[in-house]
This record gives structure tokens, sequence and C-alpha cells, in this order.
């Protein structure tokens, strides 16, 4: 196995990378911003596990944790299994918001983007304990070709059934809590706040829904495609476990809008069932 390049980050850079995602995180309010540690290896555990702000910033968030990664490889150099896992779960969350891999390449410090699809080839195959052979990574790129044939079939239904859900929006939000109603914070009641909460959270999912499908670009043949309508589907798969968790959700809805929820659901089951070789 090749002998892995580590980017050389002064100390100082990787302070001034911290002080960028605690900068980022008071413009947006983050609301965990006051358990962001100045330690580098605490900044990227905050990055992957504090995710509430908008996705803008978590994709800066993602680059400059890997650059504190990098700084932690040569300051902290008995932790790199540790360390492998959370470069990893950075990256693939990196593709996951959209980053490209010449992006991800260059926080990292590698010259290409290749590089960085065998990094993740490596990591995942070390996640399922299986060897870093070039069998194991073949067995991963057939599977990522697995699911880029069925994107390929499936995408335009995919966001043609994401639109339709987004223009049913109103219909399958539940109903605001009546604020006289019993039960309501002015009453005393924990029901209200919590119902609001549900609102809310639904709400926050179809905004990232919509933002997701904006992203996507209207050209095919766009090599950022794939990636997209990738990103989009996961966070379409969130948005149906989302209606499913809230009873009042969908209880509007005519049988046509049901009928097309069955529909995105099935979509969106076949994807997963895609993406992870199952048959």
């Amino acid at each position: 196995m090749p002998v892995r390049t580590i980017r050389a980050v002064p100390e100082s850079e990787a302070l001034r990378r911290v002080g960028e995602i605690a900068a980022r995180r008071a413009r947006c309010h983050d609301p965990d911003l006051e358990t962001l540690s100045d330690e580098p290896l605490e900044a990227v555990a905050y990055v992957l596990e504090r995710r509430r702000v908008p996705e803008a910033v978590l994709r800066c968030d993602v680059t400059d944790a890997l650059v504190l990664l990098e700084y932690v490889r040569r300051a902290v150099p008995a932790l790199p299994g540790r360390l492998d896992r959370l470069e990893y779960r950075l990256l693939s969350l990196g593709v996951e918001l959209g980053l490209s891999l010449g992006e991800l390449a260059a926080a990292l410090g590698l010259r290409s983007r290749q590089a960085v699809q065998h990094r993740l080839l490596r990591h995942a195959a070390a996640e399922r304990g299986a060897p870093r052979s070039e069998v194991a990574e073949r067995t991963a790129r057939r599977a990522e070709s697995r699911e880029r044939a069925w994107l390929d079939r499936n995408a335009p239904a995919l966001l043609e059934c994401t639109r339709r859900l987004l223009g049913h929006r109103d219909l399958l939000s539940p109903p605001a809590a009546d604020p006289g109603a019993a039960g309501s914070v002015t009453g005393g009641g924990a029901g209200h706040g919590a119902g609001e909460d549900a609102v809310r959270e639904l709400a926050e999912a179809f905004d990232e829904l919509a933002e997701s499908l904006a992203r996507v670009p209207a050209d095919r043949r766009d090599p950022a495609h794939t990636t997209r309508v990738r990103h989009l589907a996961a966070r379409l798969r969130l948005l149906l476990a989302d209606l499913r968790a809230h009873p009042a959700a969908g209880l509007r809805a005519r049988p046509a809008v049901r009928d097309l929820l069955e529909r995105t659901a099935r979509l969106a089951a076949a994807h997963q069932a895609a993406s992870s070789g199952d048959r």
C-alpha cells in the first residue's frame, strides 16, 4: 500500500481554521456554538456532530475540518485509526453536501480527484472490515456503478416527484397549533411546544429538500448532476421519514397526493437498495 501523504499544516493555520469555523457558526447563530472547543481534534468532532446550520456553512466547515485533521496527524500521530474514521466521515459528508472531489483533494493536500476517490474506497473497505486490496476497491467501484446506472435511469422520475411534493407542501405539512387552544404555551402546557417543534422540523426538511433540488444542474451531462441527485435522494428519504413520524402530516392531502407520496417512497427505497447493493 502506498505511503500516505500528509499535508504540512502549521499550528497557526490550524488555529486560524478553528477561528473561521467559530466565526461562521456565530454569523448563522448556531445554537450549539458554546460547545465548540479551540482544540483542533475537538473542532473536527464538532463539525461532524453539530450540524444545525445552513449547508453553505457546513460545506466550508468540512474543508476546514479536513485541514485540521492533517494538522492533528502530525501533532498526534498515535491516533491513526481514529483519524481515519473521522476523515472518512468528513469526506462522505462533503460528497453528500455537494463538494467536488477537487475541493476535497485541495483540503487534504492531494494532487487529484482520483486520489480522493481511492482514499474513500479504502476507508469504506476498512469500515466494512475488508482488506484494503485492489479487489475490494473494484467491488466498491462496481457498487458505485450500479447506483450511478440506477440514477441515470430514474433521476427524471425522482426529480419530478420531488417537484410535485414541494408543490403540495401546504397540504403535507401539519397545521400549526392554535395559540389559544388548551395546552398552549400561554396555558402552561408542554404539548404545544412539542407540536411547534414538529412543525418547525418538517418545515426545515422541506426547505432543505427545496435547496437540494435547486442545486441539481439542468443539464444531465453536467459532472455534478449525479452527485447532486444522490444528495437530493438522501434529503428526500429524510423528509419521507419526517412525514411518517408526524401523524398530523398529510392528513389534509388529497388521494392523488397520497398516491404521489407512495410512488416517491418506492423510488427512494429503490435508490437506497441500489446504493447499498441490495437485490
